[in-house]
């Protein structure tokens, strides 16, 4: 399962994503948006991961990645401006016939990670906003020698997997993500690559790398190509210990 966002403007951006292993794509309940691929100015990206365990979290994390690409927020401020996509997803969910014990679970919410980017097309400047575990990598180099520069929020594999703050679907006074909001800026070089991915594909892209066998090359456009390739990439990644989870990608590179 993959989509492809490339624009015709300065910045080339593809996305790909994965159901778990054994689910259908319906069941796929990562998110990623797009906005601004052909423009000759600016982009915005996303890549949220709903919470399993949650209802209806596929449609909150939709509408979360949606409501960034929308934004013009670059910065923190934009997890005060949610109540528009919290209304309309409660107002989506009410419109569903459910029985008592699923309208039950739904009223306690919908919750997922996110990760928001905005890239300036020109000067390769970038700013990057995350609650949660979805993780950017800056990669600089080409082919072999392509190398991580910096990892977003996360730098190690080993900060994966400790149950952390994800943004809710109705918005509560002890839900304040203000002190968990994590921001980080950067410069994208000619020769250089962004990576946004959800967790289990982050964690392992890490762990990867801290083994001293980075598959950086197997992430850019020599490796992934078309949706066959990256689904060939996470059946190598479930096979070397990857969390069987929905697996999410999306890749910016600028046009030569």
């Amino acid at each position: 399962m993959t989509a492809a966002a490339a624009g015709a403007g300065p910045l080339v951006i593809e996305a790909f994503a994965c159901p778990k292993a054994g689910h259908r794509r319906e069941e796929y309940e990562d998110a990623w948006a797009v906005r601004g691929s052909d423009s000759p100015r600016a982009a915005r990206v996303a890549v949220t991961d709903g919470a399993t365990e949650a209802s209806f979290s596929k449609l909150w994390a939709a509408l979360l990645a949606e409501a960034w690409v929308r934004s013009r927020s670059i910065g923190p401020e934009f997890l005060g401006r949610l109540g528009g996509a919290r209304r309309l997803w409660g107002r989506k969910i009410r419109k569903r016939p459910l029985p008592w014990y699923a309208a039950e679970k739904a009223s306690r919410g919908a919750y997922a990670a996110f990760l928001g980017l905005s890239v300036v097309a020109p000067s390769g400047a970038w700013r990057a906003v995350a609650v949660g575990d979805c993780n950017l990598f800056q990669l600089e180099g080409l082919g072999p020698a392509l190398a991580l520069a910096s990892a977003f929020p996360y730098q190690r594999s080993e900060e994966f997997g400790s149950s952390p703050f994800l943004l809710g679907s109705l918005a509560r006074p002890d839900d304040d993500p203000a002190s968990l909001v994590r921001l980080a800026e950067g410069i994208l070089p000619p020769n250089g690559m962004l990576l946004l991915a959800s967790d289990a594909l982050s964690a392992w892209l890490l762990r990867r790398a801290e083994r001293g066998e980075p598959v950086w090359e197997a992430v850019s456009p020599l490796g992934i190509a078309e949706a066959a390739d990256f689904e060939a990439l996470v059946e190598t990644a479930r096979e070397d210990g990857a969390r069987n989870d929905d697996m999410t990608l999306v890749r910016i590179v600028p046009r030569p």
